[in-house]
Formats: structure tokens, sequence, C-alpha cells
């Protein structure tokens, strides 16, 4: 596959103004995983002694939730990137998926720690060539194998690209952490923005070579052809 450019700017001009027009939306998402996590914590603390039992199914619950939380917000995402108007409610569309979504997550999870202990190069290597996984899941392509194999095609020909946008990502994540957990409700719809676009670059049809300009030594080349044509007698 031949090299293709992806721009940060491109992106980052769809991400920006479409985060503030659905703030309201990404912000109702974001408090919903928090609820989650809220009534996790009391029904873990208050269930204290049913044992570890509790404590296993609560947290497997709400990994399995939040999973499929994600899967909505990567659609609405894709949905806004394609002009349509999603609603909240399509946050909950892809809960049935939650299960399938969080084992993508943790293959995608510990094909990068293995890497990283390893030689950590392997484990950034692996990061970004699979860091579409969830576009390309969320896309319909729920066969976890050629899920990951789709995500390799399109990071092909990309990968510094892509690992330079990622590192800038989590560098903006990291911000957002650090300002009380509060920026994260800017940094993550904003991430997720990006790389939707990202995704769509790597996706849209490459232009055709047919219609490229010849260079100026072969219209030289052919302008040399048609003189000595024209010389030459019939």
């Amino acid at each position: 596959m031949k090299y293709r450019p992806i721009s940060m700017r491109h992106a980052f001009e769809f991400a920006w103004p479409v985060f503030k027009k659905r703030f309201g939306l990404f912000t109702a998402v974001l408090l919903t995983i928090l609820a989650a996590w809220v009534v996790l914590e009391i029904v873990v603390i208050a269930g204290q002694r049913f044992g570890i039992l509790l404590w296993a199914v609560m947290h497997l619950s709400f990994l399995i939730f939040v999973a499929g939380v994600e899967l909505g917000l990567l659609q609405i995402c894709r949905a806004l990137s394609d002009g349509k108007v999603p609603k909240f409610a399509d946050t909950f569309a892809y809960l049935p998926l939650g299960t399938k979504f969080l084992a993508a997550q943790i293959l995608y999870l510990f094909m990068v720690v293995i890497g990283l202990l390893l030689l950590v190069l392997p484990g950034v290597y692996l990061g970004v060539r699979y860091a579409l996984f969830g576009f390309c899941f969320a896309d319909g392509e729920t066969n976890l194998l050629r899920c990951f194999q789709q995500s390799a095609i399109l990071s092909k020909g990309a990968t510094i690209g892509l690992l330079r946008i990622l590192a800038a990502l989590l560098v903006l994540n990291l911000l957002g952490a650090s300002l009380l957990a509060l920026g994260l409700f800017i940094t993550v719809p904003l991430s997720v923005l990006v790389m939707t676009d990202i995704y769509r670059q790597l996706t849209a049809p490459p232009p055709a070579d047919s219609i490229r300009e010849p260079q100026p030594s072969v219209l030289r080349l052919q302008v040399l052809t048609f003189s000595v044509a024209t010389l030459v007698p019939r």
C-alpha cells in the first residue's frame, strides 16, 4: 500500500467546531460513565459482606457497560462526521455489543503491554498499528481478528503520522487529567472526534493516479517526440 499522509490540522478543524456545538451531548455521555462508577462504588461498599464474588460481578458488569457506552460514543462521532444529528439515546444503542468490544479492548491492551515489557518499541508499534480497531469495530466489523487486520491495513503507510497524533492526544489527555480530571470532559471527546476524522481520511478512496499531472521531464520528452515525428517524411 502506498504512503498516504494524514492531516492533524484537518482533523482538529473538524473536531473543535463539532465539539463546541455538541458539548452538552458529550458531557452527558461522560457523566453517564461517571454515574455508573458511583453506583459501582456504592454497591461494592454496601455489599462487602457478600465478599469477592459481588466485587467481581459488579466490576465486570461496570466494564461491560462502559465498553458499550464507549462504542456508542464512537458511533455518535461517526454520525457527526457524516453530518447526521445523533441523540443521547444513541449512547445505549450498542450495549449488547459491550462484552465483545470489551474483549477487543483487553486484547489490544494485552498486546501493547507485552510489547512494552519486551523492548518498549514493539509495544509502541503494536499500539499504533492497531489503534483504529475501535473504529473498525464501530464500522460493523465485529469479528475481532478481522477488526485488527483492518486496522493494520489502514495504518500501513501512515504509521509515523498516527504515532505523532496519538502522542499529541496522549499529552492532551494527561493535561486534562491534571486539572482535577475536569479537563477530560474536553480532551476525551475532542480526542475521539480527532481520531474519527483520521479514520475517515484513511478510509477515503485515494486519488486516481490517472489524473496526476505529468512531470516536466515527461512533458519535454513528449514535445521532443512530437517534433521529431513531424520532421520524418511519410
